[in-house]
């Protein structure tokens, strides 16, 4: 069997893209290490600007500010709850608007598929959204969160496309063997698509977890708050300590630089999300690929 000989053009064009990767690795790791090392490292060297890409004085001194009150153990909590209810909302409601819509006898097929894309085109705005959430007194609760999010027009459509894509022949014998279109759906399409739910369950996951406008517009009570808004809160009570005198005020009082403070919020905020993209990564090619082919 003969090998194939690489020739200097395309040895150079591997190089180059290792090159590249290796600088997009950088560029992309750099400000998160330079993050994590702000959030413990001494106060007064964070102050002077001297902390690059490892922490100098090791202290902990921001991570127990975050902790000491249960705010912040609240808002993982809210935002644990928002994600895991909203991501399985997203994924249910999707999948039993799309399963009719993938099938060629559905009378309303065409008619329901066209509203779907209009959706995709033209959106009401804020103020309509507001007075529609007002009307159907969502304010103040956890479903203000979960329900808007619930359909999406774009995930629609990817699910329609990939139940397209699964053989008419399984659901007719399911259905010689008495079996209805709800047992179809969730014993045969959504076994068969499971890369395509841990996908979109990883973007339901980010989206949710990374959600804060919507807390601030709809959610009056703070106990209700996800994380996001606890820290954009933070971070604004610390801006009025950017001058060198308040800032410097503040570091003997505390004994602890407001960046500290800030940057140990982004890592706690930013960490547990990072972990669950390992997690569904083996899904995640395939299901990127599934049902984008075929329109």
């Amino acid at each position: 069997m003969k090998l194939y000989k690489q020739t200097l053009g395309s040895r150079t064009f591997d190089l180059f893209n290792y090159l590249l990767m290796i600088f997009l690795c950088i560029t992309m790791l750099y400000p998160l290490l330079n993050t994590f090392s702000i959030s413990l490292s001494d106060p007064t060297l964070v102050g002077q600007g001297k902390i690059s890409w490892y922490p100098r004085g090791f202290t902990l001194d921001g991570y127990a500010y975050l902790f000491k009150d249960n705010e912040i153990i609240r808002s993982y909590w809210n935002t644990i709850v928002y994600v895991v209810l909203g991501t399985t909302v997203q994924l249910l409601m999707t999948s039993l608007f799309a399963y009719p819509l993938a099938m060629s006898h559905f009378v309303l097929r065409k008619p329901l598929a066209v509203l779907v894309i209009i959706t995709m085109i033209f959106n009401g705005g804020l103020i309509p959204s507001y007075m529609l959430i007002r009307n159907l007194g969502l304010f103040d609760t956890m479903a203000v969160i979960i329900l808007p999010a619930a359909l999406s027009a774009f995930n629609i459509i990817i699910f329609r496309t990939f139940f397209q894509d699964i053989p008419a022949e399984l659901r007719e014998s399911a259905f010689l063997d008495g079996a209805n279109d709800i047992t179809v759906l969730f014993r045969i399409y959504l076994p068969l698509s499971k890369p395509l739910m841990a996908t979109f369950a990883l973007f339901g996951a980010v989206s949710f977890w990374n959600m804060w406008f919507e807390a601030m517009i709809y959610l009056n009570d703070e106990t209700m708050h996800p994380i996001q808004m606890m820290l954009r809160r933070m971070i604004l009570q610390l801006e009025d300590y950017t001058d060198l005198a308040g800032l410097q005020r503040y570091v003997e009082t505390t004994n602890v630089n407001p960046r500290n403070i800030k940057m140990a919020a982004v890592i706690v905020t930013i960490l547990p999300i990072m972990f669950v993209y390992p997690l569904l990564q083996k899904h995640f090619v395939s299901g990127m690929m599934i049902g984008s082919v075929k329109g």
